[in-house]
């Protein structure tokens, strides 16, 4: 239906309005950022041409493989047919897209590496994202297709990441934050000559890929070109040290080597020199599962690197001998015993360690702690020892017995502290009597160097004899000394004697009786 002549006035009002809209907008973009593209786009420009000579020359190395060896290339051949098709189609169309930007920029005689009107917001909205002839959505669906195709081609891991992130449809986080898919984020009122720049970096990023696609088949060639010149058998062992009962494992191997070449070996960073023929050494300053990488380098006989990459571990134990005294070979009822649990080889985290008789036994950090049953006193305490190889759970490697001793006697003593301040024990002999009464309470422990455990005690008597040897005893029900038994201290004469007897105590294992202690007042 035709418009009416009001129509059409209101119409040229509305387009007329958008212009000047597009011209305010664009005057808000200086020069200096303008120019900035300018640039960005030029040295894109240089990098294409950088990266189409380097594919040439590795589209001509494959080639000259396939003329000399048919056979043995022709599926990297073929391939590599398939990759130009695909790369030079994607790339002609995004030329075709700059120069229909250019157009609608400057006119039919545009150039798009050099606009005129580099500010003009219209032209890339128009091309890209017209509702009718909008060539946005058939660019995101070749650049799609062709990531995915050329992935299938990249064998490593980084490499593949580089080209999907560069070749890249998803809109970025502040264009989800915006509500903007890939298409507006990138050409939406985009000024042309961002518009043609972000389209050559998309052209480059073709290249690049296309790029790592042909290395990887050259690499496959070369794999399948190497030269040798001798040929060396290697037993490899899964592991140095083997212990009595499992089975020893090695890979019989037969290596051909370029005695005229070595290969460039890096570890950690770090080449090994050449003279090293290949020998690797660290030192081993601490204890447990190691590991290193790193890779093998080798230039094949066109001059190109060939690279594989390497992760190895090693397992570092304790330098050890086994001393043991046959008669110390004792845990104690009633309290955790430590016990330190190894083998050769065999890091701890895969040791595993369970009591078959006599208590129970539990991991404890790096040690293991073994509880006697207090009824098991004067039998056993069996350990057996298994360990995880490769994996799996070996048979019992080792065992062990204990004899489940009764805790000994603790002592009795009286603590306090000197003229200097220093704490001290008085077990038995002269002690004053102002220090006795200084004294609190009778305590007892286990202090012999190897056992510390203290125990309670929970009643004893006093005991002192007047000048007709009448005994006066006083009783304490707990470990403080009553006042009759303070009282009792006062009336001793110097060189008399105090017996401590009936000395109940209560430890980890239960109640005993201790012997007398005997006090003498200096």
């Amino acid at each position: 239906m035709a418009l009416s002549k009001g129509q059409m006035t209101r119409q040229k009002m509305i387009n007329l309005m958008y212009l000047v809209f597009i011209a305010m907008l664009a005057l808000n973009i200086s020069t200096e950022v303008l120019d900035g593209f300018v640039l960005m786009n030029d040295n894109l420009q240089e990098s294409i041409k950088i990266a189409d000579e380097r594919n040439e020359k590795l589209y001509s190395d494959i080639n000259v493989s396939y003329t000399s060896n048919p056979e043995k290339t022709r599926d990297s051949y073929e391939l590599s047919k398939k990759v130009k098709l695909q790369s030079d189609s994607v790339v002609l169309f995004i030329q075709k897209l700059k120069e229909d930007i250019a157009r609608k920029t400057d006119g039919s005689d545009a150039d798009a590496d050099n606009l005129k009107k580099k500010d003009k917001l219209g032209p890339s909205s128009e091309v890209m994202m017209a509702p009718v002839g909008g060539q946005g959505k058939r660019l995101k669906e070749m650049l799609d297709a062709y990531r995915e195709n050329m992935l299938v081609y990249i064998s490593d891991s980084i490499k593949q990441n580089v080209v999907r992130r560069t070749l890249s449809t998803e809109p970025s986080e502040r264009a989800r934050k915006d509500r903007k898919n890939w298409l507006q984020a990138s050409f939406e009122n985009m000024p042309s000559i961002a518009a043609v720049t972000l389209l050559t970096e998309l052209e480059m990023n073709v290249r690049q890929a296309e790029g790592e696609v042909l290395n990887n088949l050259v690499q496959d060639i070369d794999v399948k070109d190497l030269r040798v010149n001798e040929l060396s058998a290697f037993v490899v062992p899964q592991s140095n040290i083997v212990m009595q009962g499992l089975p020893y494992r090695a890979n019989v191997i037969l290596a051909a080597v370029d005695t005229t070449q070595r290969p460039k070996v890096v570890i950690d960073g770090k080449e090994l020199p050449l003279d090293n023929n290949g020998l690797y050494e660290v030192g081993t300053a601490s204890v447990g599962t190691k590991s290193f990488n790193g890779y093998i380098e080798l230039l094949d006989r066109m001059g190109n690197s060939l690279r594989r990459d390497f992760t190895q571990e090693y397992t570092v134990i304790e330098p050890m001998a086994t001393i043991a005294p046959l008669l110390m070979d004792v845990v104690y009822a009633g309290i955790p015993n430590e016990i330190s649990i190894s083998v050769p080889g065999i890091p701890s985290q895969d040791i595993v360690a369970t009591a078959v008789k006599g208590g129970t036994l539990t991991k404890s950090g790096k040690n293991w702690v073994a509880a006697p049953a207090t009824a098991q006193v004067g039998q056993k305490f069996v350990i057996s020892v298994s360990a995880r190889v490769n994996g799996a759970l070996r048979t019992i490697v080792a065992g062990k017995e204990f004899r489940i001793r009764r805790l000994p006697d603790p002592t009795p003593y009286i603590a306090y502290n000197d003229a200097e301040g220093k704490a001290k024990m008085f077990k038995r002999g002269n002690l004053s009597r102002s220090v006795l009464l200084g004294t609190d309470e009778l305590k007892a422990a286990i202090d012999d160097g190897i056992l510390n455990i203290p125990f309670t005690v929970t009643s004893f008597t006093t005991l002192s004899l007047d000048a007709m040897n009448n005994a006066s005893p006083e009783l304490s029900n707990g470990a403080k000394f009553s006042d009759r038994q303070k009282e009792q201290i006062k009336r001793l004469a110097r060189g008399s004697e105090l017996f401590i007897t009936k000395i109940k105590v209560k430890g980890p294992d239960g109640e005993r009786e201790l012997n007398t202690m005997v006090v003498r007042i200096n």
